[in-house]
């Protein structure tokens, strides 16, 4: 017997994807404006040399797209098997998604380069916290039997 995905669950799985997008997209935009973002490094750090702002700006991009790859794949993982209705698929997007608001903080008053992003994609990833257990759908499908 096969339970139908409830509408705030597909809502969350949207969302999901288009956090996804994000997580995909801000790498590309760290390395597209890496002049930018050394120019950053450069200016909180006038202390540094020009080799050392550089190879902080190398660091910073190659860690920002590790750290979204694994957060995007995560996302995509997520909007797969949250259909399925598992406890332990919300247990995750709800854990996830609280930290990732969390780190994004940390990004935001870290660096101005998306400061406009950040929040979006925060409200974005609470939504989908609010999705999966709010609603009474949401709660009957993940605690139904599987």
């Amino acid at each position: 017997m096969t339970t139908a995905v409830p509408k705030p669950v597909r809502a969350a799985q949207v969302l999901l994807a288009l956090v996804a997008l994000a997580h995909l997209v801000i790498p590309v935009v760290m390395t597209a404006r890496r002049d930018t973002l050394r120019d950053a490094i450069a200016a909180g750090h006038p202390d540094f040399a020009a080799a050392e702002v550089a190879r902080a700006a190398d660091l910073a991009v190659v860690s920002g797209a590790v750290f979204h790859g694994l957060l995007l794949v995560l996302c995509l993982l997520l909007v797969v098997k949250l259909a399925g209705g598992r406890p332990w698929t919300r247990r995750l997007a709800t854990v996830s998604q609280l930290l990732s608001v969390v780190f994004g903080a940390v990004s935001w008053s870290s660096s101005p380069m998306f400061r406009a992003v950040v929040p979006v994609v925060a409200l974005a990833q609470l939504a989908v916290v609010i999705l999966l257990w709010a609603p009474a759908t949401a709660r009957t499908f993940f605690t139904a039997a599987r």
